[in-house]
């Protein structure tokens, strides 16, 4: 087809045909063409001229602007086109960035503001993690019960949970480098640590609890290569002197 109606055009470029009978007024975008009894028809190259419009308008160019722009052939205005596209792209990822972050801190129970959160958990992309651990957790009564517990922590509560954790995981290095047995009292009584650790600050945690978290460790490629960053092996040390723990318990 050579030639369109309003109509048609209207319902190809998503406007209303009185929207184009205003830009016809106005000299923005008049039709090649009218049919014998008086009707618009507008042809391929006035639908590219419309679509360029629509562009400039979702820039929120003024109409007088367009038309001067339209109207000079000039690259320098195709230049600016694209510098303002991907400004406005730039704007738009940073405000999506934005509501991900909010998003993932109202999955995983966090009250922090912005700003705590950044200094407890540094640039951590707390969108991953939220959608890992939904994923994995998100249905089970300990992530719900982790969710109710950390909705109420304070800036000071993950602090303190933080250096607890980790003077835990400080020392099961340590107890590894030293050469010392996963299932050697010391190292057990370590483990235990760590189940009532979790117990006291997410969600309850007994020693079966214990030793599925332990497994689940080992299978996240991502929980055991934090472990192992900080020495080789750990994640593996610290699943064994978990499961030695239950042992012990058992017995």
């Amino acid at each position: 087809m050579d030639e369109y109606t309003v109509g048609k055009v209207a319902e190809l470029a998503g406007v209303s045909v009185r929207t184009l009978h205003h830009y016809d007024e106005i000299g923005l975008l008049e039709p090649s063409e009218r049919s014998a009894s008086g009707y618009r028809l507008y042809s391929a190259a006035d639908v590219r001229r419309l679509q360029r419009i629509l562009f400039y308008r979702e820039l929120d160019f003024d109409l007088a602007l367009i038309a001067e722009m339209l109207d000079d052939p000039a690259a320098a205005h195709l230049a600016d086109q694209r510098r303002l596209l991907v400004e406005r792209i730039d704007r738009h990822q940073a405000m999506v960035a934005v509501l991900d972050r909010e998003l993932a801190a109202r999955e995983l129970g966090l009250s922090l503001t912005p700003e705590e959160r950044l200094e407890v958990f540094g640039s951590t992309r707390l969108e991953d993690n939220a959608r890992r651990v939904v994923a994995r957790w998100g249905d089970t009564d300990r992530f719900r019960q982790s969710q109710e517990r950390t909705a109420r922590y304070r800036r000071e509560d993950w602090l303190a949970m933080q250096a607890e954790q980790s003077d835990i995981h400080k020392r099961m290095a340590e107890a590894m480098i030293a050469g010392t047995p996963p299932d050697a009292p010391a190292v057990t009584d370590l483990a235990e640590e760590h189940r009532l650790h979790l117990h006291r600050w997410f969600h309850d945690c007994d020693h079966d609890t214990h030793r599925e978290l332990a497994r689940a460790y080992r299978a996240n490629e991502r929980v055991g290569r934090n472990y192992d960053d900080m020495v080789p092996g750990l994640s593996q040390y610290i699943h064994d002197a978990i499961m030695a723990n239950g042992a012990r318990s058992a017995s």
